[in-house]
């Protein structure tokens, strides 16, 4: 793996500690985070490692312990992490879309190992906003791990208007009202990208004016 720069030693519980809004962190931890934080990459190109299933429950813990309203916890998750699966889903989307399959690539997800598919609860207008802290979470811990992560719409939109793929999303098997929303492509990175630039001025502090 050429991903030299991964923090691996940092102790996992300090970055649920830090996500979940545990309180007691201590200023060398927040520095921790910060940095896993700021080192995250999207991946795109991954080696043919496994992630182990005790990591994956490690990472997934780490994902249902994000903030969300009412700890309705308005999310479904799935998890595939085997390849027959994997490939099933990404062949049968690229029979109906020839071009989502990238030269040189074994499947639509970047040739992740493992794929985690998150549903919203539609009966309830914020899910979306509880999925998108979940996925922050699992990305995150997940590199904490050296394992990287890439949050992808564009598949699941594939997979959601091919009609071959409606199987695959039934063996999912997600509750009534619950709508697929995105996935998480996951695996052992094999490749270092750099960071693309922030755009800082979307930040702006809002004080008050008396008139």
């Amino acid at each position: 793996m050429r991903l030299k720069y991964i923090l691996l030693s940092f102790p996992l519980f300090i970055l649920v500690a830090f996500i979940s809004g545990c309180s007691g962190s201590t200023d060398k931890d927040s520095d921790v985070v910060e940095r896993v934080m700021l080192a995250r990459r999207s991946i795109r190109q991954y080696t043919d490692q496994r992630i182990s299933r005790d990591t994956l429950d490690r990472i997934l813990n780490c994902g249902i312990n994000a903030p969300n309203g009412r700890n309705r916890q308005a999310y479904e998750i799935r998890v595939v992490d085997d390849p027959q699966m994997v490939n099933m889903i990404s062949e049968t989307v690229t029979q109906s879309n020839p071009n989502a399959l990238k030269a040189g690539a074994k499947n639509i997800f970047a040739n992740a190992t493992c794929l985690i598919f998150i549903a919203a609860d539609t009966t309830y207008d914020m899910s979306q906003v509880d999925c998108g802290l979940l996925g922050e979470n699992i990305m995150l811990s997940a590199w904490s791990m050296g394992i990287g992560s890439c949050c992808m719409a564009h598949p699941v939109r594939l997979m959601k208007e091919t009609e071959g793929s409606a199987a695959a999303i039934k063996q999912m098997r997600f509750s009534p009202n619950y709508n697929l929303l995105f996935c998480i492509a996951m695996g052992y990175p094999d490749e270092s990208p750099e960071a693309k630039p922030r755009d800082a001025e979307k930040i702006q502090y809002v004080d008050y004016i008396h008139h």
